[in-house]
């Protein structure tokens, strides 16, 4: 068992890659695990806060301008601004609705893997990451009981609540967990818990993908329509966080170096999984289907950022 998860923790690139693909075309196995799906997120999420070292995130919180900056930015300014966009574009209301979880969303799990992948700065990455989630389920509900003027209802006590159980739940298992198998033990077996991470993926993968895969076989003009409004969300948000970020840090409107690269690496990946299981059940169908497509531009983002910034790999990458 040990040898098998070492090796999906080994070629979890290539298994998830393929994983897209084949997961599009068994659209049968999201019956089965959807029912699931609020315990796979939280596990998700577990497994990332059980492999953090919070000592980076304790250490910058005592100097806070900058993490307290990008957290002001992803959580404020970002939800003003996507609001303003889906007012003025009037996307259908699920649609709508997804584009405020993305802007009001932490940055996913894998961000600071791949900041440290192609060299750039893991640590604010890490940091962002870690406040980001333990702050969703205060910032969140707010923000999405004004999707009510989407002809949407949500109650913002009763996606509070799973919030917490989700991100809670996650955290305090993470935390036996960790106190259980230590430290050094949990570094030791990274692959282990990559590929525990990989199975958690696919099966993740296989229930969002399957009403996305629906959509694409019944209506492809929609599904091309709802995959181009992902890409971009995810680009777009990224290319402009990290110019913004640029002009704050240089002065300058030129190709981001790397702390303002890092922001937009976040600001574009976010982790909005988290709240669709928060969601009735009449608008859930509707989101899941832009989560599935947002997959693409989450899997096409490394690719990219590898090629683009292909200078930051010359020099280290900020260790965590």
């Amino acid at each position: 068992m040990m040898l098998l998860l070492r090796f999906l923790g080994k070629h979890s690139a290539i298994i998830l890659a393929a994983g897209v693909v084949v997961a599009f075309f068994l659209p049968q196995l999201d019956t089965y695990l959807m029912p699931a799906f609020p315990v796979l997120v939280s596990a998700l999420l577990g497994i990332a806060f059980l492999r953090v070292d919070f000592k980076p995130v304790i250490l910058q919180l005592k100097n806070p301008k900058l993490l307290l900056s990008v957290l002001g930015a992803m959580f404020i300014l970002s939800p003003i601004i996507m609001m303003g966009i889906v007012i003025v574009t009037s996307p259908p209301p699920e649609i709508a609705l997804a584009l405020m979880m993305f802007a009001c969303a932490p940055p996913l799990a894998s961000t600071t893997n791949i900041a440290l992948m192609i060299g750039m700065d893991s640590a604010i990455c890490l940091n962002v990451t870690v406040v980001g989630a333990l702050l969703l389920p205060f910032i969140a509900p707010p923000i999405l009981t004004l999707s009510a003027g989407f002809e949407i209802d949500l109650d913002a006590w009763t996606i509070f609540l799973k919030l917490v159980y989700i991100v809670g739940g996650a955290l305090i298992v993470s935390s036996i967990l960790r106190y259980l198998l230590g430290v050094d033990r949990i570094r030791r077996n990274g692959e282990v818990f990559d590929g525990i991470t990989t199975i958690l993926l696919l099966a993740f993968l296989m229930a969002v993908m399957g009403p996305g895969s629906a959509v694409l076989i019944k209506e492809p003009i929609v599904a091309i329509g709802i995959c181009l409004i992902a890409l971009v969300a995810n680009f777009g948000t990224n290319f402009v966080f990290a110019l913004v970020a640029e002009f704050f840090h240089s002065g300058k409107i030129k190709k981001p170096e790397k702390m303002p690269a890092s922001i937009g690496l976040l600001a574009g990946n976010r982790n909005f999984a988290l709240m669709v299981p928060t969601l009735p059940e009449d608008v859930f169908a509707g989101v899941v289907v832009f989560l599935a497509f947002y997959q693409v531009p989450i899997y096409l983002t490394p690719l990219l950022e590898r090629w683009i910034f292909k200078e930051f790999r010359k020099s280290p990458a900020t260790k965590i």
